[in-house]
């Protein structure tokens, strides 16, 4: 996901751009579209390391060379329970997992930024787990290929929308402690967007006891030979520069705020939905956020040589000229 900087002067405001600035207070939030029954969220390495699980289908190979697990999460438009298949590519080859039921609840998120609490809609699953045979290296790409009703087969096809999985150091830990927030940087700490209620995603949740979903070869696709590059993030054309709210500097307050907006995409790069990743509680300000995030042009992701839906994050900041 990138994140593209925006940045406003404000107190000295033409007078031609009053008009469209005044259109941005009234500004809404677009609710998001639905282009999938579920994808991928996020995906990481749960810092174990074990043999194959025992049961049908495991191979000899697979048992003798073990298995690293990984710890995945999805999400969905609504609540429901699906059967779900994953399709990756690993920096050794192609895998692809199937996970036979996955819940999936309501699990709205109530957020504080550096200015203001917010709450954002949202349908989670709990950690899943799968194992990637040793010799297949690490997912570098994965998404949900295709979904269907619970314990089916599944048989939708879904656009790839895929998240790049990160790095995973040779020797890290389960055990690590994450850096203190009084430790981060003052500029990662004044922006930073915190969960403040309880997750159904727990990110160091243990791999459950017994058989885990088990990845397997396939071929590589062909779609991904049609192209020099098959997987390539969002990225912004022309940005719209939010303007500074001249109704704040006519009354002598001035702010140095960076909201950030939570664009969604369509195939084509247009905009189809919008929402606050990290508002800063101010109505002007949110409001000309949301206005310069939906005038701004994008180009779409590219997910197997082929467009397809995406979300990106748009970097509004507010600096005053005094």
């Amino acid at each position: 996901m990138q994140r593209r900087v925006a940045l406003s002067f404000g107190v000295l405001v033409a007078l031609a751009v009053l008009p469209r600035a005044a259109s941005a207070w009234q500004t809404q939030q677009i609710p998001y579209r639905s282009y999938c029954a579920a994808w991928t969220r996020q995906i990481s390495r749960s810092g174990i390391v074990a043999q194959q699980s025992q049961g049908p289908g495991a191979t000899a190979s697979a048992l003798g060379g073990g298995a690293s697990i990984w710890r995945y999460e999805l999400t969905a438009p609504t609540p429901a329970a699906l059967s779900v298949e994953l399709t990756m590519q690993t920096t050794k080859g192609w895998y692809r997992v199937t996970a036979p039921m996955v819940p999936f609840v309501r699990d709205d998120g109530n957020y504080r930024s550096s200015e203001a609490a917010f709450r954002r809609y949202e349908v989670h699953s709990p950690a899943q787990f799968f194992e990637l045979p040793s010799s297949a290296g690490r997912p570098r790409y994965v998404w949900v290929s295709k979904t269907g009703s619970a314990g089916a087969s599944p048989t939708t096809r879904c656009p790839a929308m895929w998240v790049r999985a990160p790095h995973a150091r040779k020797h890290a830990t389960p055990t690590k402690q994450p850096v203190a927030e009084k430790n981060l940087p003052a500029w990662v700490r004044r922006f930073r967007t915190k969960r403040v209620n309880p997750s159904v995603y727990d990110p160091h949740a243990l791999p459950p006891v017994g058989a885990i979903a088990r990845a397997h070869a396939i071929s590589e696709p062909a779609s991904v030979l049609t192209c020099t590059h098959p997987f390539r993030q969002a990225r912004v054309e022309r940005v719209t520069a939010p303007n500074y709210p001249r109704a704040a500097a006519a009354e002598g307050e001035y702010y140095e705020l960076e909201i950030a907006i939570r664009v969604e995409l369509g195939r084509k790069g247009q905009v189809v939905g919008l929402g606050f990743e990290s508002p800063s509680g101010r109505r002007l300000f949110d409001g000309n956020a949301l206005y310069a995030a939906s005038q701004s042009t994008y180009s779409p992701k590219i997910g197997l040589c082929r467009p397809v839906p995406s979300y990106y994050i748009f970097d509004a900041e507010f600096m005053p000229r005094y």
